[in-house]
């Protein structure tokens, strides 16, 4: 009889923790907590896809917005990178799941940006980016619709022009991306402009910056900020903390930051 009540017991302290937690995320209750990255590899020139794998795992992200991602390139001087599928390699030794999306064919191969996430994802789709000429290197959004817990979030790659004249056009075209996305999304990349800059400026209307203001490039003595995480809408998203990694791997520094649902508690 004792051991018949001992079990009793044991079934229904399981019971009341099903209750209690098995209908909520494992990751701090109702609460949707996300640590995301961004990270210009620069085409794995300075470091292996050890290193950079090594350097993503230890953060241990939820997401990471990854640029300058080659696959099956044979770059002249990059010789230890020949052949070898970034995003692929990347997302098997931080064992995530990797996306990527083309820009350009380069060096025999393809050369974009990319998506690691730790979540599965449900649709996946690249949108290019207008530029202001022809002659301009083309630029694209890779858009990631990802199951977080009972979630859905938009997770965002981006890497953006080298002119201003084709920024401000890229700026319009992710807002208006942006607004007929129903879930909130989050974006990450290497915009090639500093915050004070009209392209940055009219992010923030309507995106918040999830940011802090330190430099992200050139590595090793950062001097400008041109690497960003936002938000849309600009109030779907806490920014809890933010940080730039030291790091000459690449000659951007990553950038990682702790977010939570404002609408979420």
């Amino acid at each position: 009889m004792y051991k018949i009540d001992a079990m009793r017991g044991v079934l229904t302290f399981l019971f009341s923790v099903i209750i209690l937690f098995g209908f909520s995320p494992l990751w701090g209750g109702d609460t949707l907590r996300l640590k995301v990255m961004t990270y210009n590899l620069r085409f794995g020139e300075r470091a292996s896809l050890e290193e950079l794998a090594e350097l993503i795992r230890s953060e241990q992200p939820d997401f990471v917005a990854i640029q300058e991602v080659d696959c099956r390139t044979r770059r002249n001087g990059v010789n230890h990178q020949h052949d070898k599928d970034f995003s692929t390699e990347l997302g098997l030794r931080t064992g995530m799941f990797p996306l990527y999306g083309k820009t350009i064919p380069h060096a025999g191969g393809w050369y974009g940006i990319g998506i690691l996430s730790a979540y599965p994802y449900v649709e996946v789709k690249k949108v290019m980016l207008p530029q202001a000429t022809k002659e301009e290197e083309p630029r694209a959004l890779l858009v990631a619709l990802c199951e977080v817990g009972n979630d859905t979030v938009a997770f965002v790659s981006t890497h953006w022009a080298l002119t201003k004249e084709s920024r401000l056009m890229q700026a319009e075209a992710v807002i208006q991306e942006a607004e007929t996305c129903e879930y909130p999304l989050v974006l990450g990349g290497d915009f090639n402009a500093k915050p004070k800059a009209s392209e940055i400026r009219r992010m923030c209307r309507c995106w918040s910056v999830l940011t802090g203001k330190e430099p992200t490039y050139p590595s090793g003595h950062p001097t400008v900020k041109i690497d960003y995480l936002f938000g849309y809408p600009s109030s779907a998203w806490v920014l809890e903390s933010t940080r730039v990694i030291p790091s000459e791997l690449s000659d951007h520094c990553p950038v990682v930051s702790v977010i939570r649902r404002a609408d979420v508690r």
